[in-house]
């Protein structure tokens, strides 16, 4: 794993990102609840560009019953991007596809160094 210095953590805020690449990596960074999450810029569904602007960062608020039925709507929080080409959605915290569960993004550790600037750990 190696270290690398991406931007002032003040550049990215919650409800947006940006994409960075690196050497063979692609990824987009997001801020969520204060802390700070990369994920692969690319959809397992048909190698989609998942992170880029035509991504969509989202909020959705629903209650789901046993039955797989709307219920009724309440506040439940889940911080989601959806591919640009077919909009499957995904976790942008855990890299989880919503619709399946065999499909799961790459997800990356970043965090401000003492200087509040972006670093993420990439595999070399």
């Amino acid at each position: 794993m190696s270290t690398h210095y991406l931007c002032p953590a003040a550049d990215i805020t919650v409800g947006n990102h940006r994409v960075f690449r690196i050497g063979r990596h692609s990824f987009g960074v997001f801020k969520v609840e204060g802390s700070y999450y990369a994920l692969r810029n690319y959809c397992p569904h048909q190698g989609g560009p998942l992170c880029e602007d035509a991504g969509v960062f989202d909020r959705i608020d629903a209650e789901v019953a046993d039955n797989h039925k709307v219920r009724e709507f309440i506040s439940v929080e889940k911080n989601l991007i959806a591919c640009p080409w077919h909009g499957i959605e995904f976790d942008v915290r855990t890299g989880e596809c919503l619709v399946r569960s065999d499909w799961k993004v790459k997800t990356y550790k970043v965090q401000p160094d003492s200087e509040n600037n972006l670093q993420i750990e990439l595999p070399d």
